[in-house]
């Protein structure tokens, strides 16, 4: 009982008032999102800074200082400050399968304001405010069921103008919502180096409709390029692992994400081996969608290198193209009607397409008039809300 009282006096605090982080340099505070679909109206303490999560879920926290997450006198968890932080990461070992994860996401569901968590969820301020005499719920606990309904009720009490919007999802609805919005965290294009017993660079993309990991290998050593194909997709747990792999070599890359924006692992071409890093292209922060693709060249249909399309709430398109082959990144600039994609690489190079916000389908042309070379891509893509 102390801890609880002690707990609801922390959210209290954090509901009266937002630090400045004067007492914290700027270089020790890290912005974060919250996702289960991109989340407003949480609170959240990491130190001396405190405040809302922001329409994009979008809060401050202190570098090494844990964050802890809540709705009003409703703890969700804690965890340490990163880029992207789901319920996945509240919960100890959690994946995307464990009840504790699920009634999470349920919860959050529940409380969205306009009941369609996929175009993000928003706790409004009359909820909020309620919210601060809410007990504790226990998210693993065999009466998540009752309390599910209390809250629910108590939210719409507080807010009966949203009331025929709310609704309590089943934990496999919950899980099937909370695995779109990790895929669509870490689907996209990433480009590295790899070294060991061999050395080079390599392209890979994140599918955002089937998790799998596959791109495009080259060995400095050997001046030779392979493709990967993904053998087990990105897990839908804290370490979002994957294994990748060439099945003409022999050759497997096995890693973890590091964050969503960044990975790491070992690759094994036995008797050799060695280690590998890379860091995503293109991921503007304004993007509401994101679809990568691998391109060819000519009518070969190995991959040759990978391109990315971010899409603003403006229908503008940035990205950025990766070939393989030359180690070369190269920017793109254009935009998108309907589903009609047009853009240009470098002044020269024009892309043509089809990409299909809907469906998450993306194909197309390329050409390239100065050297007399043209080709096509093909991807995928997802909505980031």
């Amino acid at each position: 009982m102390l801890k609880s009282r002690i707990y609801a006096f922390l959210v209290a605090l954090t509901l009266a008032a937002c630090s400045d982080g004067s007492d914290v340099g700027s270089s020790g505070v890290g912005v974060g999102q919250f996702k289960d679909s991109n989340t407003e109206g949480l609170n959240y303490v990491s130190g001396g800074l405190s405040g809302v999560t922001g329409p994009d879920g979008s809060f401050e926290y202190e570098v090494g200082t844990p964050v802890i997450f809540s709705v009003g006198g409703v703890l969700l968890g804690t965890t340490g400050g990163k880029p992207v932080v789901t319920p996945v990461d509240l919960v100890l070992g959690g994946t995307s399968s464990s009840p504790e994860v699920q009634n999470i996401v349920r919860f959050l569901m529940m409380l969205d304001s306009n009941g369609n968590p996929d175009d993000g969820i928003t706790i409004s301020t009359a909820v909020q405010m309620a919210a601060v005499d809410w007990s504790p719920v226990d998210f693993g606990g065999i009466g998540f069921g009752e309390n599910l309904s209390t809250s629910f009720a108590a939210a719409n009490e507080a807010d009966p103008e949203n009331a025929g919007n709310r609704f309590i999802s089943d934990a496999g609805a919950a899980q099937s919502h909370l695995e779109s919005t990790l895929l669509c965290s870490y689907a996209g294009a990433y480009e590295g180096t790899f070294s060991g017993d061999d050395r080079g660079s390599f392209g890979i993309l994140v599918d955002a409709t089937t998790g799998e990991v596959r791109g495009v290998v080259y060995s400095d050593i050997d001046q030779v390029s392979f493709e990967l194909t993904g053998d087990s997709p990105i897990t839908f747990d804290q370490n979002a692992s994957f294994v990748s792999g060439n099945i003409s070599s022999g050759a497997t890359f096995s890693g973890q994400f590091d964050s969503v924006n960044s990975l790491s692992g070992t690759w094994e071409n036995a008797p050799d081996g060695g280690s590998y890093s890379g860091s995503r292209i293109g991921g503007a922060a304004d993007a509401q969608y994101r679809f990568t693709g691998t391109f060819s060249s000519g009518a070969s249909s190995a991959q040759e290198g990978l391109i990315t399309f971010d899409i603003n709430g403006a229908n503008e398109v940035t990205g950025e193209v990766y070939d393989s082959v030359d180690d070369v990144l190269s920017s793109l600039s254009g935009s998108v009607s309907g589903t009609v994609l047009t853009a240009t690489v470098g002044g020269s190079v024009s892309v043509t397409g089809t990409l299909d916000r809907e469906t998450g389908t993306l194909s197309g042309t390329w050409n390239d008039p100065e050297a007399n070379e043209s080709g096509q891509f093909t991807g995928s893509g997802c909505r980031l809300n």
